[in-house]
């Protein structure tokens, strides 16, 4: 069983007494897990970057639910994570101007 944490499972005891519609679908098991969709993060460095994301639960370790994050092709937000990943070579300094700017 997975462990929860206690601000989780305040809010879990919460919702169902501020809300009517997570009380019925909390009570008909209707509450789900996703699996994939779109995340939106900011980085300080590069800007904000978009990026789709799969999980899946492993069949022969149901506790693990490795994820996958990755930019579309060609998109800016592929660019951004190639300047960082360039970054993190160990021969290779940061170029601060390689940076996009803000719109």
């Amino acid at each position: 069983m997975r462990r929860r944490s206690r601000p989780l499972a305040e809010l879990v005891g919460e919702l169902p007494l501020r809300d009517l519609d997570f009380r019925h679908w909390w009570a008909d098991h209707h509450v789900f897990q996703r699996t994939h969709g779109t995340k939106h993060y900011h980085h300080a460095l590069v800007g904000d970057l978009v990026m789709g994301y799969e999980s899946f639960t492993a069949t022969d370790d149901p506790e693990q639910t490795p994820g996958i994050y990755p930019a579309e092709p060609g998109s800016p937000s592929d660019d951004r994570l190639r300047l960082l990943a360039g970054w993190s070579s160990p021969s290779h300094q940061p170029d601060h101007s390689q940076v996009p700017r803000r719109s």
